[in-house]
């Protein structure tokens, strides 16, 4: 349950910071660079979760079948 959440906010950060990025690049203002460094901290933590996630999900897979083959 917890994965499916971590992934899901992974994602809307990921989304999130993907079209802060968009947005600051292709409408120049007085907070462009604000929304860029805000969308690349997004991005960054939608990457890194994800790829912790999916880290910790193989490793949870790999002992669990050493578990099931002793047993």
């Amino acid at each position: 349950m917890l994965d499916n959440l971590g992934f899901a906010v992974a994602f809307l950060c990921f989304l999130l910071g993907a079209a802060l990025l968009y947005d600051g690049v292709h409408q120049p203002d007085a907070n462009q660079a604000l929304k860029i460094v805000s969308a690349a901290a997004l991005l960054s933590l939608g990457l890194i979760s994800n790829w912790l996630l999916v880290k910790n999900k193989l490793e949870w897979r790999r002992n669990y079948k050493k578990y099931r083959e002793g047993l």
